[in-house]
């Protein structure tokens, strides 16, 4: 179930894209799926379910927020994090030659290794619950249509196990005070291994999970502590209330994995 306020689509264009043929700023690694007119969550979500029977070993990836900005800050923190090797100048036959398109295999391993030093100590008390023009958790939760790019959303098909090793479909996180690819990494592992809660989607501001189970409500009570534990004192009443009931309403979690 998805709560709030949502937004009916119209007749959204679902187009596939082969592995770099996205015509994103950043080209992506995994084949997919190029989306115009999707405004709703539970669109998007349907149009995910509808798509992943076709790609079995494979989980659904989604683009949320501000599809150029998120290329534009996904492909420096690529860089700058090295999570491709540098081509090899062999590998150009000439001028006008493209680069080779990295490799999805040695990108998610290298991520994976890089986040071996990263404790879940270091992402507590990391997050804001609100910001400047942004949404804050509360009004998030009550109307995620609005953290969709109303113009484009790609889906890429990830061949992996786990839906925390997708984020090297789209690493993301790079200014002072974001979380990085690694910690976004560990915070999806965490989720999914402790509360199974699934990424599905990543945008350039917010990060989003699925609920894949249902869990009893000392659970529940533990994962809203969990929740507040990434952010940020606050002087809220009944915090761990608010945040409970929230979480109970919906099987979606966002988070703003920016710096305010």
């Amino acid at each position: 179930m998805v709560w709030g306020r949502q937004r009916k689509d119209a007749s959204p264009n679902v187009t596939p894209f082969e592995p770099g043929g996205s015509e994103t700023p950043e080209p992506l690694l995994c084949p997919g799926y190029h989306c115009t007119g999707v405004t709703s969550m539970k669109t998007l979500l349907a149009i995910m379910d509808e798509k992943a029977p076709a790609h079995p070993g494979a989980r659904m990836l989604a683009t949320l927020d501000n599809l150029p900005q998120a290329c534009y800050t996904s492909g420096h923190t690529i860089d700058v994090n090295e999570l491709d090797p540098i081509p090899d100048d062999d590998e150009f036959i000439g001028e006008d030659d493209e680069p080779p398109l990295p490799d999805f295999a040695t990108r998610r391993d290298r991520l994976v290794k890089a986040a071996g030093g990263v404790t879940l100590d270091q992402i507590s008390n990391r997050l804001w619950w609100t910001g400047e023009h942004r949404l804050s958790f509360f009004a998030l939760h009550d109307e995620p249509d609005a953290i969709l790019d109303p113009k484009e959303i790609c889906i890429q098909a990830v061949p992996v196990s786990h839906a925390w090793e997708m984020l090297a479909a789209f690493p993301n996180g790079y200014f002072r005070g974001d979380f990085s690819p690694m910690e976004n990494l560990v915070l999806a592992r965490h989720l999914e291994e402790a509360f199974g809660y699934a990424l599905f989607g990543i945008g350039a501001s917010y990060i989003g999970f699925r609920r894949t189970s249902s869990f009893a409500a000392d659970r529940l009570t533990d994962l809203a502590a969990y929740v507040i534990s990434l952010h940020a004192a606050s002087n809220e009443p009944d915090l761990l209330w608010k945040v409970s009931k929230t979480l109970e309403a919906s099987d979606l979690l966002f988070l703003a994995y920016i710096d305010r």
